[in-house]
């Protein structure tokens, strides 16, 4: 039994990316009860993936300027509760080894996956709705509804083309996807347990209706990767 290294250009790779950015926020209390904070946030984005040399097939660079704005409204219903509405736009860029041409064996799809040199960055609008309360210092409940509109969200498909020994799976944009969803979150102090009293107990749960649609090539689909549910807890 004997390791050696695999020959090839298509099993190696560089990669250098470099982000340059900027932002203006403003926080205004327009009146006792309705506080604003908003803002943007401006990103230049160099990447360069395979080779630094134009002249290699695998070279890829990518320039990409991002307008970021985001607005978050609070209004004050009374000392403890809240109405928050939020909206933002924000980036998602893929993974060197998802724009490089290089392949890799995944243990847990047990199969190998390529790059795509061709993916562009995904763009999001969020947009949040909720209801706060803090019931006193270190606690809250809060329940909420949200909504996320993917623009070229990136996903890992599966190459039906039957080319090659061994399943094959390769990332690709969708053209465009959208979201919504329900969220519950709390945070409450055990100190009425005189064992825990230095502890707290916190979580959430989120419901996520998600779909792919394209009308043309008639699809109406989850997006993948996308869990309808969520659910986290933590003891502190």
């Amino acid at each position: 039994l004997a390791f050696n290294e695999l020959s090839g250009s298509s099993y190696r790779y560089i990669a250098n990316s470099i982000t340059n950015a900027a932002f203006l926020q403003f926080d205004n209390q327009f009146t006792d009860k309705l506080r604003a904070v908003w803002g943007a946030r401006i990103e230049d984005y160099d990447q360069v993936i395979g080779s630094m040399k134009q002249s290699d097939s695998r070279h890829v660079h990518t320039q990409v300027r991002d307008l970021l704005p985001a607005l978050n409204l609070t209004y004050k219903l009374n000392n403890k509760t809240n109405i928050r509405l939020a909206g933002s736009q924000t980036v998602i860029r893929p993974e060197f080894r998802e724009l490089s041409t290089f392949a890799f064996f995944d243990f847990e799809l047990g199969a190998t996956v390529l790059g795509n040199p061709a993916l562009q960055r995904t763009k999001i609008t969020n947009a949040d709705l909720r209801y706060e309360v803090y019931p006193r210092a270190g606690e809250l409940f809060t329940v909420g509804v949200f909504y996320k509109k993917f623009n070229n969200p990136i996903e890992l498909y599966f190459n039906q083309s039957g080319a090659g020994t061994s399943n094959t799976f390769n990332y690709l944009n969708a053209k465009d996807a959208q979201g919504f969803g329900v969220e519950i979150e709390g945070r409450k102090k055990l100190d009425f347990i005189n064992a825990l009293q230095n502890f707290t107990l916190s979580g959430n749960l989120s419901y996520i209706y998600n779909r792919v649609k394209d009308k043309s090539a008639g699809i109406d689909r989850p997006m993948q990767g996308q869990s309808p549910y969520l659910v986290n807890m933590a003891l502190q």
